[in-house]
């Protein structure tokens, strides 16, 4: 059985769970659809980052300007 990765989705927020071996197929939230790992820079509300910090398996690259 494959390792679970867990991600924030930076649309809606939510944490979301998928197999390792799924992380190059373009996985997606649960709940809004939005593509999780998209390699894009995206902007975050105080809140979702923190849950990133806290949930996320990878890493997460903050640049605060």
């Amino acid at each position: 059985m494959s390792a679970k990765i867990r991600l924030t989705c930076t649309e809606c927020g939510q944490v979301n769970q998928f197999p390792e071996d799924k992380a190059q197929a373009a996985p997606k939230c649960g709940i809004c659809g939005h593509a999780l790992n998209t390699g894009k820079v995206s902007a975050l509300d105080l809140k979702t980052l923190e849950k990133a910090a806290k949930s996320d398996d990878l890493p997460l690259l903050v640049d605060f300007w």
